[in-house]
């Protein structure tokens, strides 16, 4: 839902009469606050459920609240950095001079971060129906907060400080669910053993974060235009159903791992296997039909970001497979880190050369390439240092067949005579 509500507001906006470079303004917003939260609050949120896992039932009250003063306290001293540092924060995160509403978006961000965790919360206290709800009254909100301001003439200013009031609102949720689920109680042994585990997954996220910083600064940087910066970050987005349901899969099966690894390796590759038969259908049928429809979902100036979406689509190859949730099982959090300081070397080198050559398209090849980087390194891991042979949870045969027929569907969609066709039957 978090993903797909990103989706319909960027199609709501792009029909909204904003003008592209004010929808690269709000593109821009997001991009640094992805820069500036992504790594501690991932790495965090990972750490969460193989920690848990390991308490008594007491200490486990203890570290939910603990946790969630944990996220204030850090939401605070962010707050505190964007609202001191904008002169010299902005240029150096995006390439331009100022980025408006700056300020506003820290305030946004100050109470909307702690509220993070609370689907974790549910899921630890195993409540998939109030996760359920939960997403379909915040994200609702969410998406009626950002686009009724902007339809009702207050603009983005208006929207920004809609999304305020709703995250005040979340955080007071949060902060009841840290009460309920919680002990009143900060237990600093628990906060140490927690951040030493989730120190290799923040650094880990930290390197990843410094691939996005790298490729949307490196769109600034070689464009200087906001307009191309829209177009590059309306483009450079993965399936959302796919990235949600398989880091849903993900985040869910290391629990089970972690109490029976042979049944829970069984039960990833089982449900791995039902994930393709669903996410390669849609992503080939979306190969065929984006290029036509773009220009219809968004506007006409989005038009070639349909061609670097295709591209992005090709991750669907190496996002299905999840390594990542065995090694976090396995309490290995360190190999996730150097596994990902080699994919961000490749990513850096690959990126700079190809979007000198190829431009947009060749930045989100770079991104396709380096993605195998981390996957394969902790397939290697697992086979080398713990012995799970990957046969243990994927389906080669099936993986192969839908990867080879991927790619050959975005060869085919390449050449004028299928890009055509395709065209011409949505025309008519």
């Amino acid at each position: 839902m978090r993903l797909g509500t990103a989706v319909v507001t960027g199609i709501v906006l792009a029909k909204s009469g904003l003008t592209t470079a004010e929808i690269g303004t709000w593109e821009m917003l997001l991009y640094v606050s992805t820069i500036l939260t992504f790594f501690w609050v991932n790495g965090l949120l990972q750490g969460m459920a193989p920690v848990y896992g390991k308490l008594g039932e007491e200490q486990r009250k203890t570290f939910i609240f603990t946790h969630f003063l944990l996220f204030c306290g850090l939401s605070l001293m962010l707050f505190c950095m964007i609202w001191l540092g904008e002169t010299w924060m902005a240029p150096a995160l995006t390439g331009m001079q100022e980025v408006p509403l700056f300020k506003w978006f820290g305030v946004y961000l100050l109470f909307n971060l702690p509220a993070f965790p609370v689907e974790y919360l549910y899921l630890l206290q195993e409540k998939p129906r109030s996760i359920l709800i939960w997403g379909i009254v915040s994200f609702g909100l969410y998406l009626v907060a950002l686009v009724l301001p902007v339809y009702s003439g207050f603009g983005l200013e208006g929207s920004v400080k809609s999304l305020i009031a709703l995250s005040i609102g979340r955080w007071f949720w949060a902060a009841r669910l840290a009460i309920r689920f919680g002990k009143f109680k900060i237990d600093y042994g628990i906060l140490l053993q927690y951040l030493v585990f989730c120190a290799p997954l923040m650094l880990s996220n930290v390197i990843s974060n410094l691939l996005i910083l790298f490729d949307n600064w490196l769109v600034g940087w070689h464009y200087h235009d906001p307009a191309v910066f829209a177009v590059y970050r309306y483009g450079a987005r993965e399936f959302p159903l796919a990235t949600a349901l398989v880091s849903a899969l993900g985040t869910s099966m290391i629990p089970l791992i972690v109490a029976d690894r042979s049944k829970g390796l069984a039960d990833l590759k089982a449900k791995t296997l039902r994930l393709m038969h669903g996410l390669f259908p849609l992503t080939i049928l979306l190969l065929c039909i984006s290029k036509p429809i773009f220009p219809v979902v968004f506007n006409a100036d989005f038009a070639q970001s349909a061609a670097l979406f295709n591209i992005y689509l090709l991750t669907l190859a190496s996002r299905i497979l999840l390594p990542a949730t065995i090694v976090l099982a396995l309490a290995n959090s360190r190999s996730i880190l150097w596994v990902s300081i080699a994919e961000l070397l490749v990513k850096f080198v690959l990126g700079y050369w190809f979007i000198q050559w190829w431009g947009l398209p060749g930045l989100a090849f770079s991104v396709v390439l380096s993605f195998w980087v981390e996957k394969l390194g902790l397939i290697w891991i697992l086979e080398q240092k713990h012995g799970i042979k990957t046969s243990s949870w994927l389906n080669w045969k099936w993986y192969f067949s839908y990867t080879i027929t991927l790619g050959i569907v975005y060869w085919l969609m390449q050449t004028d005579s299928y890009s055509t066709w395709i065209k011409n039957i949505f025309t008519d």
